[in-house]
């Protein structure tokens, strides 16, 4: 199962000419034989994407939950390796 928990958009804003560009950055809820998570980054600009898959993580739906909340009102980004890490072993 894969379900979109939240969605956030970014703008910014470029050096050369200070034209602005939207991320959308989409955080979904996984469960297999327990709960994880994946980011998927999309950059409007390169058309670049960028996704971090943890799966297997606890098999209890309210820490997976505590996890995207915080993922989501920080605005995580998939290239944030540590603080991802950090996170995961703070709820496992």
């Amino acid at each position: 199962m894969k379900k979109l928990y939240g969605s956030i958009e970014i703008s910014k804003i470029l050096k050369e000419g200070g034209s602005t560009f939207k991320e959308h950055i989409n955080y979904y809820k996984l469960k297999n034989e327990k709960f994880g998570f994946e980011i998927v980054k999309k950059n409007q600009m390169k058309e670049n994407i960028n996704v971090m898959n943890i799966d297997n993580i606890t098999s209890s739906e309210s820490i997976i939950n505590r996890i995207l909340d915080f993922l989501v009102t920080k605005e995580v980004m998939p290239e944030s390796e540590d603080i991802i890490e950090d996170l995961v072993k703070q709820y496992t």
